[in-house]
């Protein structure tokens, strides 16, 4: 059985976190998703303030617990900007992984980096036909006297232009077998290296999305994430991780979408009366509240598992699928209960409806997510 209490420290951390949400990111949140133009001053002030600190106890182990704290953070993030939330905890994680996964002078170069100023990595994976069906990929990786030599070209990878590294995902074997995939941490300076389309979007517009290719990139021994061939144990491995955090920081944005509804319904007037003094319009905040409590329950059993050390694919697949499919709902709900302010850029709803969608897609659509659930079904039997 697995009891979920946050313990004291990691109370007083979301306390001092939400005080620099509202105080760093609420503010200013709207005008950057207006311009297009990535907070990176905000994710400086976040690792300048110790909030990232956590997050990097402990990377020489295998598998430190923090998923459960890096998973209130991201909540609290996400109630003030999913798409700021997305690009602090993706850097974060993926720091995480390249210091647990590589050696020296790699692991060296990046802590001495990290001790400096906070540093932004991208991840790139898909191509335009290898999304979920990873084994698709053509990007491929040969051996030379240093190292190797990486070509071929990646699209949707976040933060890429204001990211110093990238972990690319290339192909060293044939075919679809699960050893033909390995991971290699480039500098986005490399010769070779170039950065190409930035992708429009629905939402998250201040974070960026772009195109990345490769033509003959060198990349020394040192610089391959883990073994070679590891490449779809490694992507299973950190994208329940990853999934889990996703799911959290939907659950910010669903909490964000029900208080700007519970305060238009404190001063609007409907027919003579405040409205949420309408039993319609308490019911459906009711239901928003049971939608998030129960995707807040499925997140933290996700991150307690990892943090206890049992497998937890199925609880984050579950956990993302549902938070998913609520923060569309409780964001829908809420605009439709501002009438024409929730459809404009009056409120703050319509940002939060155009990044609810953000969190269905990214990281395995629902159907992925449906199939690692009933194959985990299979193998291992429900609950």
């Amino acid at each position: 059985m697995f009891a979920f209490t946050t313990s004291p420290e990691q109370q007083k951390y979301v306390a001092a976190l939400r005080a620099f949400v509202a105080q760093e990111i609420t503010p200013i949140a709207l005008e950057h998703d207006r311009l297009g133009t990535t907070p990176l001053h905000v994710y400086a002030k976040f690792c300048g303030e110790g909030f990232s600190e956590p997050f990097f106890r402990g990377d020489d182990a295998p598998r430190p617990p923090y998923l459960v704290t890096f998973c209130l953070a991201g909540e609290e993030l996400g109630y003030g900007c999913a798409a700021t939330a997305s690009l602090i905890t993706l850097s974060i994680f993926l720091n995480r992984l390249v210091l647990t996964l590589v050696g020296d002078p790699t692991r060296s170069e990046l802590r001495r980096c990290l001790a400096a100023k906070p540093v932004v990595t991208s991840f790139a994976a898909s191509e335009r036909r290898a999304g979920s069906d990873l084994l698709s990929l053509e990007t491929h990786a040969e051996r030379c006297t240093t190292g190797y030599v990486l070509n071929g070209q990646k699209d949707y990878s976040s933060n890429l232009r204001h990211a110093t590294r990238v972990i690319v995902v290339a192909r060293t074997g044939e075919g679809r077998s699960s050893d033909a995939m390995t991971w290699f941490l480039v500098p986005t300076d490399s010769p070779g290296v170039r950065i190409g389309e930035r992708w429009p979007t629905l939402g998250l517009r201040s974070m960026d999305l772009s195109s990345l290719e490769l033509s003959d990139v060198v990349v020394p021994q040192s610089q391959r994430i883990g073994d070679e061939g590891r490449g779809l144990r490694l992507m299973n491995d950190s994208l329940s991780q990853s999934r889990t955090t996703i799911a959290a920081i939907a659950v910010g944005v669903a909490r964000r979408a029900r208080d700007e509804v519970l305060a238009f319904g404190a001063k609007r007037v409907l027919y003579g009366d405040k409205l949420h003094k309408l039993q319609d319009y308490r019911f459906k905040i009711a239901e928003m509240e049971m939608d998030i409590a129960a995707a807040r329950a499925l997140v933290y059993l996700s991150a307690l598992k990892y943090d206890q050390g049992a497998d937890h694919a199925k609880e984050a697949s579950i956990a993302k699928l549902y938070a998913g499919q609520m923060v569309m709902r409780v964001t829908e709900a809420a605009s439709l209960m501002l009438g024409s302010v929730g459809y404009t850029g009056q409120s703050v709803i319509e940002k939060l409806f155009r990044d609810a969608r953000h969190t269905a897609i990214v990281e395995g659509t629902e159907p992925t997510h449906k199939e690692i659930v009933f194959a985990s079904l299979l193998r291992k039997g429900g609950y």
